[in-house]
């Protein structure tokens, strides 16, 4: 209850300081989700791109070099339109929710119209897969997506993208 306090006066000073959102996340049973007028993904024409990532290691010594070869997935979002700055979300659905404790990937968009956007999938992905896809607004504006979510379903830091009632987010599929 203490950390719940905290977070909650954290949150507030954050908002009277100007850092933070001046929009309030709705009450949970109000939500909607969708698109708005200035926020909004289009997921009709998504593609799914099979990549391969390798990563190198080199140890402080330089003695050891260490490699992870990876097969991945990314999807592509053919438009994203963000009121201001943030990031584009997967969280996995897992026994048919969202979960949005796993952030699965993100890609941090401009203010305005991006084309294209195309989100990493940090684990494994198969075709037919199940994501929530939503807005979080950059509130630091410092490019890192800052997430944590709490136990009440409020996100302190990079928050999600709200039009009234409506959280911008969709239930997607990952295309053939």
């Amino acid at each position: 209850m203490q950390i719940k306090r905290a977070l909650s006066f954290a949150l507030s000073l954050a908002i009277l300081s100007g850092t933070a959102s001046a929009q309030e996340t709705p009450q949970r049973s109000q939500i909607t989700m969708g698109n708005g007028t200035a926020n909004a993904i289009q997921v009709e024409g998504l593609s799914r791109q099979n990549e391969e990532t390798i990563v190198s290691e080199v140890r402080v010594d330089g003695a050891n070099v260490s490699t992870l070869r990876a097969n991945t997935t990314a999807i592509t979002f053919p438009e994203v339109m963000i009121e201001k700055a943030g990031w584009l979300v997967l969280h996995p659905v897992i026994d048919g929710r969202p979960d949005g404790d796993i952030v699965s990937g993100f890609a941090y968009l401009n203010q305005g119209q991006s084309e294209n956007v195309k989100v990493q999938i940090q684990h494994p992905a198969s075709a037919g897969d199940k994501f929530l896809v939503m807005l979080h607004g950059d509130v630091d504006q410092d490019r890192v997506f800052d997430f944590v979510f709490v136990e009440d379903g409020i996100n302190v830091e990079d928050t999600a993208v709200f039009e009234g009632n409506r959280m911008i987010a969709h239930m997607i599929s990952l295309p053939e």
